[in-house]
């Protein structure tokens, strides 16, 4: 398992209306803090559709899994989009662990994700 010290995240603006949160490193709960203001941050300055890019991550705790379980409520509140991307396998199954497959859509690739933005 990593350490906080190799947790990044990085926000791209690849169009209007559309946020990428790319996350790398292991999101454990000290980096769950960073994680949480930097969604919430997003959320509040762009309107829009929110891609959060777990590709890289090499795990996330439960209370990274507590941002994401608050962020799509969030996003569900004020009708706007969420969507998830991580391969199959351990974060996928943590995610369907908390119930979030159910009403985000997930994505194995972020190409993926980026294709279903006028879904």
């Amino acid at each position: 398992m990593g350490t906080t010290d190799d947790y990044r995240i990085n926000v791209l603006r690849p169009a209007d209306g559309l946020v990428v949160v790319r996350a790398s490193g292991g999101i454990d709960v000290a980096g769950s803090v960073d994680f949480r203001h930097r969604l919430l941050s997003l959320l509040d300055e762009y309107a829009g559709r929110l891609v959060v890019d777990l590709s890289d991550a090499d795990y996330v705790d439960t209370y990274a899994l507590s941002v994401l379980v608050d962020v799509a409520i969030r996003c569900r509140v004020e009708d706007r989009r969420l969507a998830l991307v991580c391969s199959e396998g351990r974060m996928r199954r943590a995610l369907a662990a908390t119930g979030l497959d159910q009403f985000v859509d997930t994505y194995d690739t972020l190409d993926e994700a980026l294709g279903h933005d006028e879904r």
